[in-house]
Parts: C-alpha cells; sequence; structure tokens
C-alpha cells in the first residue's frame, strides 16, 4: 500500500473538485486530488459531455461565473473555439498537471474512510487497472463526490429528497421522489445513407412513441448533445446503489429513441449516424449533507445577504418529474427564474467532523434551493469557496466553525481576490495598496453612444437597462412606421436579469406619431447607484435604435432570448461611470452600475494610473479585465442545438478584453519603467509578479491592444508589497 501524506484530499475530480484542489494549491497548500474516471470534469468531462451552465444562462446579466472556473472556460474558449468536448477534457488536465503543489490519481475508487477521535483520519482506496492501492493521510478533506460518500461513512446525516437519513440507515430510503440521471448522444451526418439496426434491449417505437410529443418531449433527426437532457431516468430509483440498472434502462430510451429518429419514416435521418453515445449517465441528483446552515428556496428568492456569503448561484428553481421519461404526462421541466443569490460558507461542513468540507451537490441545501445550486457552474464556485476555506483552516490550525468574524472575512477577502464574485460585498482588503492611491488616465469613455447600427423592433416587447445616475436623465431614439403608445415600466436592481428585472419603480407612457423620436427619460427618484430596467410592452411599429457596441452596462432585448444588443441610450453629458476611480472602487464586475474604467474610444495609446503620495513597495500587480460578462462560456456545445436552451455562442474573443499589456512603475526619480510585458492574454484576472520589489510613486498599466474594435476596459486594479503577495 502506497501512503500518501498531505495538507488537504479533495475526493471527486468533477467541476467542484478540480476547483477545489486548484485554489487550495494556488494558495500553497499540498493537495491531493483523487477522481474514480478517467477524465477530470464529471458531467461536463468528454465521458459525458453535459455542457456548464450558470447564472447567465437563466437571464441573469453581467453573471457569467469567473475565479478558478472562470479562468479555466477562458482558457478552453481561446484554444477550443469550437467547445468540442475532448479538448474541454485535455484543458483541465493540463491546468491540473501544471499546477503546483498539486498530486493527483484518476482512477481510483475510495473505498474505506478511517476515524480518529471525531475527525477522519485518513482514506483508502483503489486505483484501477494499476494495482495500486492507496492510503491518503491529511489535515482536511473535502467531499466533492457529488453523493457526499465521505460525509456519510463519516456517519454525519444527509438527505435524499424530502427526507432526512441517518448514516446507517443506508445510501437512500424506498420512494423518495428523486432528479434522474441522463445519457446523451451526438449526432452526425454523412454523404450517404446509414442503416440501424437497433439492439434487442432498446424499447420499440410504439412504446417510445407514447412518451414522445408531450410535456416538451419533442425529437428530431437533428437533436444531438445536450438537446437530448430529457433523456432522463432514475429519480425513482437508488441513485447511487441501482446506478448500472438505471444506465441499462437509460441505455433502453435512448437507442430507442434514436430507432424511432431513424425507422419510424417521420423524419429525415437517413444519412444521419450517431457519432459518439454515452455509457456513464450523469446524475443529477443523491445525497444532501446536513450542514451548518442548508440554503432554503426562500433565501434565493429573497436574495438574502449572509455574513459568510462566499460564493453565489443564479439558475432557476429547475424541478424535473423523478419518473423522467416514463413520467411522460408531466412537463419535463418547471424553470423559476431567480436573481443571482449568495451561499454562505456554512453550506459546506457541519461541526460534527471538523476536518471535512463538503462541495459541489451534495452541500447543504433545501431541496427548493438543491434544484438551483446544482447545476455545474455553481458546483465549481462551491468547490473554489471550499478550496479556500480548507487552505485558511489549514493555516490557522481551526475548523471551519472554530473561525471568528474576522477570519471568516479573511476567508471572503482571499476568495475575492482570487475574482470570485460574491453579490453585494465590496473589496475591503487592507492589503490592496490600490485603496491608497488615486487614480488617473489617458482618457475615459464619456458614456455617449457610438454609431447608430440597425434598429430593434419593440413589436413583441423587450427590455433597456443602463446604470442608473441619480436625478439624470437618458435619451433614446424610436422609430414608428404609424401612431403608437409606447409604454414601459421601470424596475430597479443591483445585477439586472432579462427575466426578474428588479423591483418595480414607476411607469412611463410616449404618445407617439409615425416618424423618428428622440425621446427623454428621468430616472427615478432613488434608482441611482442601481441599474434601471425599462420593460416595454408590445409596441407593433415601433423599433428601439441601436448604437455599435462599446459600453459594459446598457444593453437591450427581450425576454426570451438570449441575444442582447447596446441600445442608442445615453445621458446628457459624462456622467462619470467609467471614470479611472471606476477601477479602484472595491467592485471587480458590475453591481449597481460598470464599476469599470474604460479608455475613451480613438485614444491609441490608452493607459490607467495609479498615484501614491508617498511612495510604496511593489510586488504584485493584479488586474480584472472584461470578457463579456452577459455571455455564456460553457464547456462544450454541438455545431447546433434546440433554441429552447436560449444560448447565444461566443464568436471570438470578447473585442474589449485587453490582449496586449504593459505594467510600468515610475520610480521616486520621476522615469518610467516596464516591468511586465503581457501578450495575447485571454484571461480576466492577470496576475503579474514583478521581476523583483520596486518603490514606486505610481503605477501605470498601459493596454496596447484589445481583441477586437472597441474600447479596452479594466473593472479593477490591485496593488501587493512582498508580504502581501
Amino acid at each position: 500500500m502506497q501512503e500518501i501524506r498531505k495538507q488537504l484530499a479533495v475526493i471527486g475530480a468533477g467541476p467542484a473538485g478540480v476547483c477545489a484542489a486548484l485554489a487550495a494549491a494556488r494558495l500553497g497548500i499540498e493537495t491531493v486530488l483523487l477522481g474514480n474516471r478517467p477524465v477530470l470534469g464529471g458531467n461536463s468531462s468528454s465521458e459525458i459531455r453535459v455542457w456548464t451552465r450558470g447564472a447567465t444562462g437563466a437571464g441573469s446579466l453581467f453573471a457569467e461565473e469567473m475565479g478558478v472556473w472562470g479562468r479555466l472556460k477562458l482558457e478552453n474558449f481561446y484554444r477550443n473555439p469550437d467547445g468540442n468536448p475532448l479538448f474541454w477534457s485535455e484543458t483541465l488536465l493540463d491546468a491540473v498537471m501544471s499546477q503546483r503543489n498539486l498530486t493527483f490519481f484518476l482512477n481510483t475508487e475510495v473505498f474505506e474512510l478511517a476515524m480518529n477521535g471525531g475527525r477522519i483520519g485518513y482514506i483508502e482506496g483503489v486505483q484501477q487497472g494499476a494495482e495500486r492501492r492507496l492510503r491518503v493521510c491529511a489535515d482536511c478533506f473535502i467531499d466533492a463526490t457529488g453523493d457526499g460518500t465521505l460525509g456519510a461513512e463519516a456517519g454525519i446525516p444527509f438527505y435524499v429528497g424530502d427526507r432526512r437519513v441517518e448514516p446507517t440507515d443506508g445510501p437512500q430510503l424506498p420512494g423518495a421522489q428523486l432528479q434522474g440521471s441522463s445519457i446523451l448522444y451526438y449526432t452526425r451526418r454523412e454523404d450517404h445513407p446509414v442503416r440501424f439496426i437497433p439492439p434487442n434491449y432498446a424499447y420499440d417505437m410504439e412504446k417510445i412513441e407514447q412518451m414522445l410529443g408531450r410535456g416538451g418531449r419533442i425529437v428530431n433527426e437533428q437533436l444531438s448533445g445536450s438537446d437530448c437532457w430529457w433523456f432522463e431516468y432514475g429519480g425513482v430509483r437508488n441513485t447511487i446503489g441501482d446506478a448500472q440498472d438505471i444506465a441499462l434502462e437509460l441505455k433502453r430510451l435512448v437507442l430507442g429513441v434514436w430507432n424511432y429518429i431513424k425507422n419510424s419514416g417521420k423524419f429525415d435521418a437517413d444519412c444521419y449516424t450517431l457519432d459518439w453515445l454515452g455509457s456513464l449517465p450523469g446524475k443529477r441528483e443523491s445525497r444532501r449533507m446536513e450542514t451548518e446552515y442548508r440554503l432554503r428556496g426562500e433565501d434565493l428568492l429573497g436574495a438574502r445577504q449572509f455574513p459568510d456569503g462566499a460564493f453565489y448561484g443564479g439558475w432557476y428553481m429547475d424541478y424535473h418529474p423523478a419518473g423522467g421519461m416514463h413520467d411522460a404526462h408531466e412537463e419535463n421541466c418547471v424553470q423559476i427564474p431567480v436573481n443571482v443569490y449568495q451561499v454562505p460558507l456554512r453550506t459546506l461542513y457541519n461541526r460534527q467532523v471538523p476536518n471535512l468540507i463538503f462541495a459541489g451537490r451534495n452541500i447543504g441545501t433545501e431541496r427548493d434551493a438543491f434544484v438551483s445550486t446544482r447545476i455545474m457552474n455553481t458546483c465549481a464556485l462551491s468547490g473554489q469557496a471550499a478550496g479556500t476555506l480548507a487552505a485558511v483552516c489549514v493555516r490557522l490550525g481551526k475548523s471551519p466553525a472554530e473561525l471568528d468574524c474576522a477570519e471568516v472575512s479573511g476567508v471572503r477577502e482571499t476568495l475575492l481576490r482570487e475574482d470570485m464574485f460574491i453579490p453585494g460585498v465590496r473589496s475591503e482588503d487592507g492589503a490592496n495598496l490600490a485603496g491608497r492611491a488615486a487614480a488617473a488616465a489617458s482618457s475615459h469613455h464619456s458614456g455617449a453612444c457610438g454609431p447608430r447600427a440597425g434598429s430593434y423592433s419593440l413589436g413583441e416587447g423587450g427590455f433597456v437597462t443602463f446604470p442608473a445616475v441619480e436625478g439624470g436623465r437618458v435619451a433614446f431614439t424610436v422609430t414608428c412606421d404609424r401612431p403608437v403608445e409606447l409604454r414601459a415600466r421601470a424596475h430597479r436592481s443591483m445585477l439586472p436579469s432579462r427575466l426578474r428585472p428588479g423591483e418595480a419603480a414607476g411607469d412611463a407612457v410616449w404618445k407617439l406619431e409615425k416618424g423618428e423620436h428622440r425621446l427623454d427619460y428621468s430616472v427615478p427618484p432613488g434608482m441611482g447607484g442601481a441599474f434601471c430596467t425599462l420593460v416595454f410592452e408590445n409596441a407593433p411599429g415601433a423599433e428601439l435604435g441601436l448604437a455599435r457596441p462599446g459600453r459594459t452596462g446598457f444593453v437591450c432585448g427581450r425576454a426570451s432570448r438570449s441575444e442582447y444588443c447596446e441600445p442608442m441610450l445615453a445621458y446628457e453629458g459624462d456622467a462619470g461611470l467609467y471614470v479611472p476611480a471606476q477601477a479602484i472602487n472595491g467592485y471587480a464586475r458590475p453591481w449597481g452600475g460598470p464599476n469599470q474604467w474604460c479608455a475613451a474610444p480613438g485614444d491609441e495609446s490608452p493607459w490607467l494610473e495609479l498615484r501614491w503620495e508617498t511612495p510604496v513597495e511593489l510586488s504584485e500587480v493584479r488586474l480584472y479585465l472584461d470578457p463579456e460578462l452577459s455571455m455564456e462560456l460553457p464547456s462544450s456545445h454541438t455545431r447546433q442545438w434546440d433554441e429552447s436552451h436560449h444560448f447565444t455562442a461566443r464568436e471570438e474573443m470578447p473585442a474589449q478584453l485587453v490582449r496586449d499589456l504593459r505594467i510600468q512603475v515610475r520610480g521616486e526619480d520621476g522615469a518610467l519603467e516596464t516591468v511586465f510585458t503581457q501578450k495575447d492574454n485571454c484571461q480576466r484576472l492577470l496576475v503579474a509578479q514583478l521581476p523583483r520589489p520596486v518603490r514606486a510613486c505610481a503605477l501605470r498599466v498601459c493596454a496596447d491592444a484589445a481583441w477586437g474594435d472597441r474600447s479596452p476596459a479594466v473593472y479593477e486594479v490591485r496593488a501587493y508589497g512582498p508580504a502581501e503577495a
């Protein structure tokens, strides 16, 4: 038996486990990651191929998940813009293999856990195909198994569906109503007919036909990849103990569907074949652990703020019938939109086992919250939070429950520094030297509209979102081909959503004749420091003027679509939305406003500068850039997808993301020295370790080029000295 001793052991190598291990290792913790599959990524892996989604996919603007997970997604898009799931797995593997302080073992099933004085002493596992048994000893363990395997073995109670279970009761009580698992397939069109003869075990056409055409279960020959999410079964079974039976039943269903498409004569499918068929189901639900706090559905709907809020969610409250395809009389899902919401650290641990932390879908939630938090982007963020919490606990020699308020705040500050978004939380990092600086720039965007770029029909209604300035007045353009009574309701929100626009704040009516109109609108009192969203009623014959994209925070579109435009709407004069001081206000992304410095259009040599009255010693600079946070970055996708996903794929690197840059420091002699250069940057968080500590009166970021034709933008600049870096 091989014995491994590390400070932290992470069990489970899906999105949560990978992010937990990377987060802890980057904070200097000696970490080992164990996964029971040959590839990383869990349900998102090339083995299962469920695409990753989250808050942006459920309608929130400026809400795409970043941090450790975002770094992986951006790297994947840079290398793999077509969304090939094979290369996604390689992106994850490359990150894990190149990370200092991180050892990993694939194909390793943990089968034994030993307690010592109420703590986990060690775990044992076997690596398939290697005839290698491993014993892992660690100061802290993270259960990212998805099934809460370590927690149950350690004696922590858990929930299955709505039922509380003691570990001695077994993995699951009979009769629980859970969400099922899914197997996907990929299709390919050939240039010749391809015959399909189904295996004998596949369901016949008559049975399949009884399941289709109801509850949103519509098939066609182009159905592929995550279009097949509703190929679902297992919620009425033991999703752990009956895993093989569930997988085989799914195979019967899925190949029965493909046989129906190929051989019923109802589809133009002669030249289609299956390019890939999953064998391992993507599991949605099993155990949820009992933790110090269990997130509730009302916490999501009310966007509750927590003193230990550490990450966020934003996917729908997404309910699936327990019988899956066999519940053909029910809708395949019911989705209730939510705004982004905080998730507290207390959902990640139970003081009963002080050196165990949870991450992923097994964290502490009531079921109405679980149906949102289970989504992979949120699981990944929980992993970063768990890894960060573990790192702090290991360094302090404390359990999570023993941390005092200041130490919990320290965990949150570390998360913010590592690019976690915690809704409503402003960084107050005393070590960040930018907080003592004044900001200046070569220029800043006035907030004026760019050139006209077409129009957007309001015939089916629509919305316009913009940053609200107290007492401000905006103007926008509407063209009518007939007399129109244009009606809109204003809504206030700190982070807007096309599906939940926020608190109503008054109505507006414009009676318009045929022709083009410049309409004025006064920001409602009390709206300042938030986003204003005008939701327009259906107005056939009216079209909203559009501008060429160039400003963060100005968005228009329709609730039913994920394609956004920029409205030709602007304040009278410069409202100060993109001034240099925005880059040092403690926010690294939109919340109540853009929180961004943006150079003026036409600035050929844009720079942003921090200036100190007294020289400071610099060792590290962190830049938080703009990767277009209102567009999704899924792990993978097929060449086409059903419009019901409301997904818009990126076609190129974000136009405003800084690609090439230099960092310069101004010494006490007044001379500028270049201390860091970056070419072809594809990341939102760029960490510049200076070759040596330098004393500086000023720090300048020269944005030499962006990826497109938009002005370069910076959300936040941070600077640290040698002791803090």
